[in-house]
């Protein structure tokens, strides 16, 4: 049996203890902080990982180690220069914005976490005489042990819960690890630093949903762009150190190409991608494309805060754009962008910057064509082999024989022939689109207005957070 985190330890403790409600400095009455924070609400259940994420990249940690259990969620990064316990005290009870970046989105996501989801949790650091503990109902100080990192650990229940069939807690428990794993997958591959998960990277713009490695999404190109826009760092395991959990056909693969020289930051960089899948056709498996729309995504603090669909229309070949939101207004929470003169000025000139890039993008599958016609040109010449075998026995087998093969010799990699002009003509069209999209002022589709949010993006087979 595994032994109970540092948190779980200490609720344990109160719990023999028993309630206890500190009136101390330390104590934060809850009706008092939702009054204070009650405009501030952060847009889904377990968008507070993100701010965790944010707080470890904008204090320029060196990496960001993320481990799941079945009682909490632990984080652990060292910082260049440390917060003091007293440093988190006061920011955690402070409504104001902090002047220090880290802190700021730290509280928010604590606050998000704690004072409106109801969940204890435990943060110390080196150097520290205490932990700091948040019980459900003060911050109080806690018992503490020599570390080498930070560490923070949310806890999976709410003070309300914890009892009940420890089968039913286990399952909750796993449910809650998974909402926070796709949480991180879905918004923080754009990580700035190294970011492990159970010792998994997802740093990496190829790790990017609906537009990266996957068994349905093949990358064509990766490519990086300077321009003179705030620049965002590039995710370390990019080009090294990413494995994708599906990672599709070998040689569908080899259509990927990219940049040997990776810089550590860009003002823009894209993927572009072609969408294939397969599907069961007769008693085989064939390959056939889908559409997907073009995006573009804001990275703020390594964690993408918003995204837009580009009126670009719908491709099997799309374009996902990664810029940063540095510099543009945006709500409280910091995941919903102001789309004002500014922002559409900033989508004009990222778009700029990116077409003529994809003006000299093109795709082949001539690594899939040559291994279909090398299985063909197999298959064929077994298939006559055996019809001369049996020519003079089985004259009519010989005949069906024949014919299968010269059928498999002339067809073989045909259809991944055609499947490859499709991608080729999607890939133009999408040029054409974009070349008109410059023509005009930038306005996204799926933006807000006063009269409120226009329609959004067509149906994907890659549905994604929104």
């Amino acid at each position: 049996m595994a032994r109970p985190s540092e948190l779980e330890e200490f609720l344990q403790s109160q719990v023999q203890e028993g309630a206890k409600d500190s009136s101390g400095r330390f104590t934060l009455s809850r009706d008092k902080a939702l009054e204070k924070l009650g405009a501030f609400q952060l847009q889904g259940a377990h968008t507070w990982v993100l701010k965790i994420v944010q707080a470890a990249v904008a204090v320029r940690a060196q990496q960001l180690s993320i481990r799941q259990t079945g009682t909490d969620t632990e984080f652990h990064f060292v910082m260049a220069q440390p917060w003091s316990l007293e440093q988190v005290e006061e920011a955690f009870h402070e409504p104001e914005i902090s002047s220090d970046a880290g802190l700021e989105h730290l509280k928010r996501g604590l606050w998000s976490v704690s004072l409106h989801n109801m969940r204890p949790f435990l943060m110390a650091a080196p150097g520290w005489s205490a932990s700091l503990v948040w019980t459900g109902k003060t911050l109080q100080r806690g018992p503490t042990r020599a570390r080498d990192s930070l560490l923070l650990a949310i806890s999976h229940r709410t003070i309300f819960e914890g009892k009940g069939i420890p089968l039913l807690r286990n399952i909750e428990a796993a449910s809650g690890n998974a909402a926070v794993l796709a949480e991180l997958r879905d918004r923080a591959f754009a990580c700035g630093i190294p970011l492990r998960v159970d010792n998994r990277r997802l740093d990496a713009l190829q790790a990017c949903p609906g537009y990266g490695v996957s068994n349905i999404t093949y990358p064509v190109h990766l490519g990086f762009f300077s321009e003179s826009l705030p620049n965002f760092p590039i995710p370390p395991a990019t080009l090294g150190g990413f494995q994708a959990t599906q990672p599709g056909d070998k040689q569908l693969s080899k259509v990927f190409h990219h940049q040997v020289t990776v810089p550590s930051s860009v003002a823009v960089a894209c993927l572009i991608t072609a969408h294939l899948k397969q599907v069961k056709k007769g008693k085989s498996l064939v390959w056939e494309t889908y559409m997907n729309h073009s995006t573009l995504f804001w990275v703020r603090d390594g964690v993408v805060v918003d995204k837009d669909y580009l009126g670009v229309g719908n491709s099997c070949v799309s374009c996902a754009l990664f810029a940063s939101s540095e510099g543009l207004r945006s709500d409280l929470s910091g995941f919903t962008l102001t789309r004002n003169d500014a922002y559409r000025e900033r989508v004009q000139r990222i778009c700029a910057t990116f077409v003529p890039f994809l003006e000299q993008a093109e795709v082949s599958l001539a690594e899939l064509v040559r291994s279909h016609q090398q299985t063909g040109r197999l298959v064929g010449g077994v298939m006559m082999v055996g019809a001369a075998v049996v020519a003079f026995s089985v004259p009519i087998w010989a005949l069906f024989l024949a014919g299968g093969g010269v059928a498999t010799l002339l067809t073989a990699g045909s259809h991944e022939k055609l499947l490859e002009l499709q991608l080729r003509a999607s890939l133009d069209r999408v040029k054409g689109d974009f070349r008109r999209l410059l023509k005009k002022v930038v306005v996204p589709p799926y933006e807000t207005q006063k009269d409120g949010p226009l329609a959004g993006p067509p149906a994907s087979p890659n549905p994604q957070w929104d």
